[in-house]
């Protein structure tokens, strides 16, 4: 079995509210991009790791990762106005011989090889699988007043995390298709929702935190020193 694996990095993380994009800030002493293309570089089942960045940072981001990783391991792409684009323009990039397509957040840097391994597993298994984590809080539907409208039971509801894993048959289509037909979504899984595959979940990781905002870089920072 051949794997690759699409690390989308190419947003500008303005929500961050710093002229240096979260995915080049430092995490315990290494950038936070650094960690999330490590964990594939050296997982035994990756033959295959693309990084898309963002357009014109290429030789930037060599030069960020060059102390941390080996770059001739790795492809890199630009990344498109979306992240449904950039994700495609590193599809592009994917060898045709790989069964499946790991695509997981570049600001996701504590994924483990057990949560990649098992994602793997059930991609294998079933053509399309993503980790979830269950919900702890009440969910409410809300009018654009600001009124609610709804209870949602979250018995029924997950959040999803990345890695997403998918047969290459099966995410080249969705994403030809969406072009095709000008589907938008700023999750891989949900094309192929759209299309009409079914795609299994597996138990997420807590720890597999996206860095957004400040707290959540401090937060991943207590977790690596195991505060957390």
């Amino acid at each position: 079995m051949r794997v690759a694996a699409i690390i989308a990095a190419s947003g500008q993380g303005q929500r961050m509210g710093a002229a240096l994009k979260k995915q080049y800030m430092l995490l315990q002493g290494m950038p936070v991009l650094s960690r999330s293309v490590r964990a594939f570089l050296n997982h035994p089942e990756v033959d295959q790791v693309v990084v898309v960045v963002p357009p014109g940072e290429v030789v930037h981001v060599r030069k960020t990762l060059r102390p941390y990783l080996a770059l001739d391991r790795l492809i890199f792409a630009e990344g498109g106005k979306r992240r449904q684009d950039s994700v495609f323009n590193g599809l592009k990039l994917v060898n045709r011989e790989a069964e499946l397509v790991c695509i997981h957040d570049g600001a996701r840097p504590l994924v483990t090889k057990v949560l990649i391994d098992i994602v793997i597993d059930a991609a294998l298994k079933w053509g399309a699988a993503i980790p979830v984590l269950p919900l702890t809080d009440t969910l409410k539907e809300i009018t654009a007043e600001g009124f609610i409208k709804n209870t949602i039971p979250r018995e029924s509801v997950r959040r999803s995390q990345t890695p997403q894993v998918f047969r290459q048959d099966i995410i080249r289509e969705a994403y030809n298709k969406a072009e095709l037909l000008g589907i938008e979504t700023t999750d891989d899984a949900n094309l192929l929702e759209i299309l009409g595959y079914s795609v299994i979940t597996v138990p997420g990781e807590p720890e597999n935190i996206k860095i957004t905002c400040p707290s959540d870089l401090q937060i991943a920072s207590a977790l690596l020193r195991g505060e957390g």
